[in-house]
């Protein structure tokens, strides 16, 4: 009988060559497509809402009337447009540069070996367990022997013996059946869940967390501080009502600190594949264009990530909770933790934003009398 050491000694990493991934679009590389696919999706994004906004569909569920965007805002359409445009020109620019620098293509080849290194991770958690059972007192060897003596006892079904044998063989992976390069059939599979699913989970939690991170605080900085406020930020506060295509209406220093630099170093600390940043990418353009397009949908799908919404960044934009509601994307963790969620009540929100509308609607009026 093989023990502990003898099975780790016969284990087999298997060899491997890399080849370069084919690209998704034969014409195109998947890194350029990573810079360009965002922004296909915010244009896409932005004129779908547009459409539905000249349309007036859906109209129940605007946060805000028509006469608001045309009275309320301090930027045109057209300013925001240039800018929007001279901006993503620019983060192509440097996408390009970024990438020349420091991308190198994705591979493929070696998934059976990263699954085998796993498993020897796997294997080596495992010994563990005998120590982990002995702090509650109980003998790991008498364990597994007890079982074996009385299978029986758990009766005959086959649900029954599966159980024991996993719990036998997690304890003593040595006396496995089926073993494939030196690990247990069990642990391989172990591995490939962790490889093929809980590692590219992690790698995109760790991408949103440091993403969102990154946007609470420099937010946040930009609204405490007045220089950096009145020479960053104030752009992008000129619209008091949010539409989809104003979503990167911002200056050049702001787009380049919070999502150039910011995106950058996520997809180099969470380890991101070129594949998986151009969803990453992709998915956060789009989720912006949602937290900026001015209408809470019950069946938009972006908007049932939690919290952070449409209304939830819309409450940012007016002037009465402009200090509040900071994050931006995916989560309000930190809006919470810091104690920045707007304290208004339901009722009173909705009261204010009812006096917005009122407001807007007394301006245009006075403006149609001065016109004829």
């Amino acid at each position: 009988m093989l023990n502990d050491t003898t099975a780790t000694d016969f284990t087999v990493f298997p060899s491997y060559t890399l080849k370069p991934v084919p690209p998704l679009l034969p014409w195109l590389s998947d890194f350029h497509l990573s810079l360009l696919l965002p922004v296909a999706a915010y244009w896409f994004m932005s004129l779908l809402f547009y459409y539905i906004d000249k349309k007036d569909y859906f109209s129940q569920y605007r946060l805000h009337t028509p006469e608001e965007f045309k009275q309320r805002n301090l930027v045109t359409v057209a300013e925001v447009l240039r800018s929007v445009l001279f901006q993503q020109a620019i983060q192509i620019a440097l996408g390009l540069f970024l990438g020349w620098a420091l991308v190198a293509g994705d591979s493929y080849g070696r998934d059976d070996y990263d699954v085998a290194v796993w498993a020897g991770r796997v294997r080596k958690a495992r010994s563990a367990v005998p120590w982990i059972l002995s702090v509650v007192g109980i003998d790991a060897t008498t364990l597994g022997r007890q079982l074996q003596l009385h299978t029986t006892s758990f009766g005959n079904s086959g649900s029954s013996k599966v159980a024991v044998s996993l719990v036998e063989s997690i304890l003593h992976p040595h006396l496995s059946d089926g073993l494939t390069y030196g690990f247990a059939t069990w642990e391989i599979w172990t591995a490939k869940l962790i490889y093929w699913l809980l590692e590219p989970a992690a790698r995109f939690g760790i991408a949103i967390m440091f993403s969102d991170s990154w946007q609470y605080f420099w937010h946040r900085a930009m609204h405490s501080n007045k220089w950096m406020y009145r020479n960053m930020h104030a752009h992008h506060h000129k619209m008091y009502i949010p539409y989809a295509f104003g979503a990167f209406y911002n200056t050049l220093t702001e787009a380049f600190l919070l999502d150039t630099v910011g995106t950058t170093l996520s997809l180099m600390l969470s380890g991101l594949t070129i594949r998986q940043t151009i969803c990453f990418s992709t998915i956060s353009v789009l989720k912006g264009v949602d937290d900026h397009c001015g209408y809470r949908l019950p069946w938009d799908p972006l908007q049932w990530l939690g919290e952070q919404d449409t209304r939830f960044h819309d409450v940012h934009h007016q002037a009465w909770g402009i200090k509040s509601n900071y994050s931006q994307l995916y989560t309000t963790f930190w809006d919470h933790i810091c104690g920045t969620v707007c304290d208004k009540s339901e009722e009173e929100i909705a009261r204010l934003y009812e006096k917005g509308r009122l407001m807007a609607r007394e301006k245009a009026a006075v403006v149609e009398k001065k016109d004829e």
